[in-house]
């Protein structure tokens, strides 16, 4: 493959998609949109994200935790992240782990 791409193996169609974002991480952490993951007016979350690190390194924690740019599940461009769990998904923050931003894609699925 060129470059640094590696190859991945997704499995999709598990459950189903509802909701997409793109976030940018940068120096302050970020989380996920709960508006975004969140169903209907019902309150209902997602139940599984699919993160995917489209440029730069960042770090990441799902226990309610903020990363710092040297603490944290640590991931590079290409990785991907399955976060399973309505709270896991509520408790994801991210922060990138060098000096550029890093953006991240992420899918809602129930």
């Amino acid at each position: 493959m060129a470059g640094n791409a590696s190859k991945v193996n997704m499995t999709a169609g598990l459950f189903k998609a509802f909701g997409f974002e793109t976030i940018t991480v940068g120096s302050s952490v970020s989380s996920l949109t709960a508006g975004t993951y969140t169903i209907d007016s019902s309150g209902e979350k997602a139940k599984r994200a699919i993160i995917t690190i489209q440029s730069a390194q960042v770090r990441y924690r799902y226990d309610g935790t903020s990363p710092t740019a040297s603490i944290g599940h640590l991931c590079n461009p290409f990785d991907v992240i399955t976060l399973i769990g309505s709270d896991n998904i509520s408790n994801f923050k991210a922060i990138r782990a060098g000096s550029t931003d890093a953006v991240i894609s992420v899918t809602y699925e129930n």
